[in-house]
């Protein structure tokens, strides 16, 4: 087994598999750039950490369960008079997640609901945050799930 390989395999009994799946690559770059031992060091941790993000990002997002991809960069505000991009960015703090208070929002169809809540939840995933998107049709019928289960175990 050659050093590399070595090395490789013991980057991944550390679970430290992107520095692991990367190391090659991430050798020739401190070769060529001739790079000092801590700064190799340096671009091996950033690397691990900046997957480990991604695969973080990624994984939370697939877990929420969004129907679309919507972004609110597009999200068209003139045509919708009831809400601003001032108080939509001011969500984004997330101060309403820390207070655990939920976010609705409600209105007739196509007024940009959905796209809203699914652009703020993008950003929340984003930020470290996990979301679950529901829409009110499917959220009431898992309540009543819910509770019919639980009448249905108490009866029992």
């Amino acid at each position: 087994m050659s050093q590399l390989e070595q090395t490789v395999s013991r980057y991944r009994s550390l679970r430290l598999s992107a520095a692991a799946d990367e190391l090659t690559n991430l050798l020739a770059e401190a070769e060529v750039n001739e790079m000092s031992y801590l700064s190799f060091a340096d671009r091996l941790a950033e690397h691990e950490l900046i997957q480990r993000q991604d695969k973080r990002i990624r994984r939370n997002r697939k877990m929420a369960a969004f129907p679309a991809e919507k972004r609110l960069e597009g999200f068209d505000y003139r045509h919708q008079t009831t809400i601003t991009k001032r108080q939509v960015n001011a969500l984004l703090d997330f101060q309403f997640i820390d207070e655990r208070n939920n976010l609705v929002f409600i209105g007739p169809p196509g007024v940009g609901k959905t796209h809203l809540a699914i652009g703020i939840g993008y950003k929340a995933v984003e930020a470290g945050y996990r979301v679950l998107f529901r829409n009110a049709l499917d959220l009431v019928e898992e309540l009543e799930l819910a509770e019919t289960l639980c009448v249905s175990v108490v009866v029992a």
